[in-house]
């Protein structure tokens, strides 16, 4: 049923035989009963700002949207998450592991909602191999980090451990005249993936943001910052709590492939203090119809609000206001911004 799509998929990504893995472990996300099952997977994708992609995708066809590492990092790629696991478990490139999910996932939910309808129940040979993914998604790769990963990292700690001891030696031996050792080369690290990635597309808007309250005042983060000119994710603290600054293009909400990442200590937070909430406002370029950037204040925040949800953040955690000033100050590309601070 899938053989062509493994075969692709093995030689594209680098991934020879465990492409047959990797569909497999995304065969049994997708089916997770806990999870909703085909259904609450394609809602995480939709609730994450995927939803015209899912829509193209039901009953396949040509007309299927292609989805982007940056997307599938924002929907699978929290810890303990699908991306995770292949890529400790297959041991090949995490980048290798999210353009393979990419390109499998149209093809496998065409596959999967013949005639664009959701299936009663799957079909026996796609839960075979979803059955066969849910030991590898379970079973630790701790053995292999302990051969493959600790040991790979063994000379740089050795590394670090010696700088450590001749940073010492020299402290102690400066005031004798005494030469520190000579200097440690250090390994070059690997080099870096260079795939450009894509941006999220936002999630469409369909409500109005609660107007601003006086905490909402209080909460609006005064930082030193340079705003940047384009799209970008500042990370900053205020009232001693990780926020978030997101910077868009003019008329765009496409949330910066980098949110992912610059959000983990904002989640992590949240996640470590159920008290507190994630307060989420729309900013917008001052210039042109007062009324259009009003949606486009809203639309920004209910994308950054998405892309919250979908590294694990409960919708109930989150709450979208509509700041006392919505253009904010500074450049126009400073206005054009979504702000995250944390409420207790």
């Amino acid at each position: 049923m899938f053989d062509v799509l493994i075969r692709e998929a093995g030689a594209r990504f680098g991934l020879g035989d465990k492409s047959q893995q990797l569909l497999q472990m995304l065969l049994a996300v997708m089916s997770d009963k806990e999870a909703g099952g085909l259904q609450g997977f394609l809602e995480k994708l939709i609730a994450a700002g995927l939803g015209p992609q899912v829509q193209s995708w039901l009953g396949g066809g040509g007309a299927a949207q292609p989805v982007t590492n940056s997307q599938v990092e924002t929907v699978l790629g929290t810890s303990g998450g699908l991306l995770s696991l292949a890529t400790a478990r297959l041991e090949v490139p995490r980048d290798n592991v999210a353009s393979a999910i990419g390109y499998l996932l149209p093809p496998v939910v065409g596959k999967l909602t013949p005639g664009g309808s959701m299936p009663a129940q799957l079909p026996a040979p796609v839960l075979a191999l979803a059955e066969a993914g849910r030991p590898l998604l379970a079973a630790p790769v701790a053995a292999e980090s302990a051969g493959g990963g600790v040991l790979k990292w063994l000379p740089w700690v050795v590394v670090a451990a010696a700088a450590g001891l001749g940073g010492w030696y020299f402290t102690q031996n400066r005031d004798a005249g005494a030469p520190p050792p000579a200097p440690i080369e250090q390994p070059a690290p690997a080099p870096a993936a260079s795939e450009p990635i894509p941006a999220a597309p936002a999630m469409d808007a369909s409500q109005a943001l609660p107007p601003a309250s006086a905490a909402s005042a209080e909460a609006t983060p005064v930082t030193t910052d340079v705003a940047p000119t384009g799209p970008a994710v500042l990370t900053l603290m205020v009232r001693d709590m990780p926020a978030l600054k997101v910077y868009f293009d003019s008329a765009k909400t496409e949330v910066h492939e980098e949110f992912a990442n610059r959000a983990r200590d904002l989640v992590d937070y949240l996640k470590a203090h159920p008290d507190t909430q994630a307060v989420i406002s729309g900013y917008n370029d001052p210039s042109g119809n007062a009324s259009a950037n009003a949606e486009l204040s809203k639309s920004r925040a209910k994308a950054v609000q998405g892309a919250l949800v979908a590294l694990g953040v409960s919708e109930s955690r989150t709450l979208l206001e509509k700041p006392i000033d919505a253009t904010g100050v500074g450049s126009d590309a400073a206005a054009r911004r979504v702000e995250v601070v944390l409420r207790k």
